[in-house]
This record gives structure tokens, C-alpha cells and sequence, in this order.
């Protein structure tokens, strides 16, 4: 209705600015100005003046990524699709949404960041009672869907990202983080409390028509006074473990020492008991040795006596006999019972050899 009032006053207006213009130009020309003629024109100029803003206010281009309720008498008549829809001139108005997804961020200086929505960092404390500051980013949609009941209940969509997901998403980090101890959020393992956040902000959106796409927890900041607590007592807990490595490090030496000394003992004891091995298969050897040359030259001897003995003819035997013969004649005994024995060293001695021993006559038996 605003735009109707609007057009209508500037309509009128362009009527008035045209027939004062030929009012006044007809009279500076010395022509006699005519109240119908000037009229007309204004009544023409304003009322094309009126069908070309009616004409631009007839329809409206959604862009892609965004939606648009129409509200006719403030009452909400349908929802455009993105492209280019036709309305009622001047009557019907849109609200338009953003169905992309949305970005809301607290942070230490809103100014900087490039979110959609920025705002200041969350000031809670812990179950312990520290006190800590929380950043984080959201990340929602307007459902399409919804857009009627939103632009009924909420509002446009800075009303929307007022209403809901400013309000509820510091409610609810300053609450749940509550019931964690700084321990657990300085040592960095926050999953637990963003999900239970996340879980929370997923059903109050859902209620109001938005669609939560993504929560986390950015950084929970911490007072220096714990800061250097925690970091005193990081750095005695890891002298600790200094000096548990030293003592570990001291013992392990020690069993070293102690391994190196029993294998050195070891191998001496080998090799002691390598060099008695060494020395019993050596004379073992030798001892083989020498008994396999004594066989050897046994055999050797008992073949060269088989040979002999197979050379050796009664002729021979006789002739080698004569030559050895030193002229004596051998020693016969008798043990009367008429067996004769003949001494056969006697029969061989050399002639180098001392007097022969003078024969023994043989006794005349008894008749």
C-alpha cells in the first residue's frame, strides 16, 4: 500500500511539474495559454508516469540460492521460486530469503572476520569455576519450505539470525561448557562439548524452520593465571618424566654392563674350550696319523716279506747257508731218547763272530 500512496503522489506531482512547465513556457512564448490543453498534458504525464512505476513494481526476479514470501495486505499469498515471477503493482511485497547456507561467528575482533554475521567471543566459566572465553562458528539454511512460517514468526532473515541463532547459540555455549573442568577444554579434546552443543542448536533450529549445518568450537580462551599454572605444572610433570627416564636410561646401562661383561666371560670360556678342542683333535690326528703310517709301513713290510718268502727256493736256502757257513759245524743235541736238535744260531753266525763252541760228540747208545 506504501508503494501505491508513493506512486500515486509521485504521478501527481509529475502532472503538476508539467503544467506549470507549459504554463510558464507558453506565456514567456506571448501565446494565450489554455487550462484544458495544460491540464491534459499533466493528467497524461502523470498517468504514464504512474503505468511505468506500476508496470516496474508488477513483477520481481528471485536470484538462485534465495526464495521470496509475497504478503498481499499483509497477509503471506505464496512463495516465489528463484527467476522472474509477476505480482500485483504496488499491493503485493516480498521478503526474500537466503536458502544458501548462512554464516554466524563470534570471535575477539568482529571486524575482522568475512562471516555473514559477526559478533563478540562468549564469556562463561568452567565447573571449576575459571573463567574462559569461547569463539565459535555456525553454519545454517533457511529451509525453503519454511519460509511462510518464518516470515509469520520471526521475521527477515536479520530477524531470524537475531531471534534464533545469536540467542540460542550463546545460551547454550555459555551453558553446556559449564560442565566441563578447564582441564578438559585446555587440553584441547572440546568434541564432547561441541557435540553436545551442536545436538541442542540442531533441535531449536529445526523447531523454527532452519537447518543447522555445521557447529564448532573455534578456540576456548583461558585467563594467564591458569595459562602459566597449567604451563608450571606441565613443566614439572615433565622433569618427571626426566628424571624416570634418567633412572631408566641409568638401569639400562647397568644391564648392559652387565650383559657386555657375562658375554665377554662367555667368550673367553669358548674360546678356551675352542682352543682344548683344538689341541685334543690336533694330537687325535697326529695319533691317527701316525698309527695309519704304522699300517701303512706294516703292510709294506708284510708285503715285501711275502715276496721274499715266495722267492726263496731249497736251493737258495742252501746256497745262502754255504755262504754264511763260518766252518764250524753246528751243535747237535741229544736228549737221549734218540731225538737229535740242532742249534741253528750257531749254523748262522757270521764269520765275525767269537770262537765256535766245540761240537759235543754224540753219545754211542748202549747196546
Amino acid at each position: 500500500m506504501g508503494q501505491l500512496i508513493a506512486a500515486v503522489i509521485f504521478s501527481s506531482l509529475a502532472a503538476i511539474l508539467v503544467i506549470a512547465f507549459l504554463g510558464i513556457a507558453l506565456a514567456r512564448a506571448g501565446k494565450k495559454v489554455s487550462a484544458r490543453t495544460t491540464l491534459f498534458a499533466g493528467l497524461l504525464t502523470g498517468l504514464a508516469v504512474f503505468m511505468i512505476m506500476a508496470l516496474v513494481s508488477s513483477y520481481t526476479v528471485v536470484q538462485a540460492g534465495s526464495v521470496a514470501v509475497v504478503k498481499r495486505f499483509g497477509e503471506v499469498v505464496t512463495v516465489f521460486e528463484p527467476g522472474l515471477n509477476w505480482k500485483l503493482p504496488f499491493i503485493d511485497q516480498t521478503v526474500v530469503y537466503r536458502t544458501q547456507e548462512i554464516v554466524y561467528e563470534t570471535s575477539d575482533n568482529p571486524s575482522a572476520s568475512k562471516a555473514d554475521y559477526t559478533d563478540f567471543q562468549v564469556d562463561t566459566a568452567t565447573s571449576d569455576g575459571q573463567q574462559i572465553t569461547a569463539r565459535y562458528t555456525v553454519r545454517f539454511r533457511i529451509k525453503p519450505q519454511e519460509a511462510s512460517n518464518i516470515v509469520n514468526n520471526l521475521g527477515t532473515e536479520p530477524e531470524v539470525v537475531e531471534k534464533v541463532v545469536k540467542q540460542n547459540s550463546r545460551v547454550w555455549v555459555r551453558t553446556l561448557l559449564r560442565n566441563y573442568t578447564a582441564s578438559q577444554l585446555y587440553s584441547g579434546d572440546i568434541r564432547e562439548a561441541q557435540e553436545a552443543i551442536a545436538k541442542q542448536l540442531k533441535h531449536d533450529f529445526e523447531a523454527e524452520g532452519l537447518e543447522l549445518v555445521f557447529f564448532g568450537l573455534r578456540q576456548i580462551g583461558f585467563t594467564d593465571a591458569y595459562k602459566q599454572a597449567v604451563e608450571n605444572k606441565q613443566i614439572e610433570a615433565e622433569n618427571i618424566i626426566t628424571r624416570k627416564n634418567q633412572a631408566e636410561q641409568a638401569k639400562y646401562e647397568k644391564e648392559r654392563a652387565i650383559t657386555q661383561a657375562e658375554a665377554e666371560a662367555e667368550k673367553q670360556r669358548l674360546e678356551r674350550i675352542g682352543v682344548a678342542q683344538g689341541e685334543a683333535e690336533s694330537i687325535k690326528l697326529k695319533a691317527q696319523a701316525e698309527a695309519e703310517a704304522t699300517l701303512i709301513k706294516a703292510k709294506a713290510q708284510a708285503q715285501a716279506n711275502e715276496l721274499i718268502a715266495k722267492s726263496l727256493t731249497p736251493d737258495i736256502i742252501t746256497w745262502q747257508a754255504v755262504i754264511q757257513w763260518s766252518g764250524q759245524y753246528p751243535t747237535v743235541l741229544s736228549n737221549g731218547g734218540g731225538e737229535q736238535l740242532i742249534l741253528p744260531g750257531d749254523l748262522f753266525q757270521s764269520s765275525g763272530a767269537g770262537p765256535a763252541p766245540t761240537p759235543t760228540p754224540e753219545p754211542t747208545p748202549a747196546p
